[in-house]
């Protein structure tokens, strides 16, 4: 409930604050039609839903704000880099598995940006042997890295929790 009240109050402060923004951006002489300005608008939008993403996974409101206070006055981003990211669930090779991931979806997102297509579309543009190895490389990573079979256990997935 905390989650969409926060996304929702993202809306309306957006929504109530938007003539203000665009007076002083005009003021100001901000560019707003390159690149650099949309990726202050993503990291905006990134930090707003981080941290609206504390209270969807916090057990209660208080353990939630207990999270956001340790955030503010407490800092510890070199944990992300000591190793001990791999003591709270996920090894070297989902680590990898996770980079590699992301590295695609920043490569569709390029292909969007900078040349307007969807990934069908820029796949059917192209060679139909680019387009097979493209297929047939996400195809092996869905029975490489899918869980499936016997031991799979669809109430793990996270919305079961609910």
């Amino acid at each position: 409930m905390v989650w969409g009240g926060i996304h929702g109050f993202y809306q309306v402060i957006g929504d109530m604050l938007k003539p203000c923004k665009d007076k002083l951006i005009n003021r100001t002489r901000v560019k707003t039609d390159c690149f650099s300005w949309r990726i202050l608008e993503m990291a905006a939008t990134f930090c707003m839903v981080s941290f609206a993403w504390v209270f969807f996974r916090a057990d209660t409101i208080t353990d939630a704000l207990r999270y956001i206070k340790r955030i503010l006055v407490k800092p510890t981003p070199w944990l992300m880099f000591n190793g001990g990211i791999y003591s709270l669930g996920i090894d070297r090779a989902e680590m990898t598995i996770l980079v590699f991931a992301v590295l695609i979806l920043v490569f569709v997102e390029y292909i969007k940006y900078k040349k307007g297509l969807t990934l069908d579309v820029f796949l059917f543009s192209q060679n139909i042997w680019f387009e097979w190895v493209i297929v047939i490389g996400l195809l092996l990573m869905i029975f490489i890295y899918g869980e499936y079979g016997p031991l799979f256990n669809a109430k793990q997935f996270i919305y079961f929790q609910f």
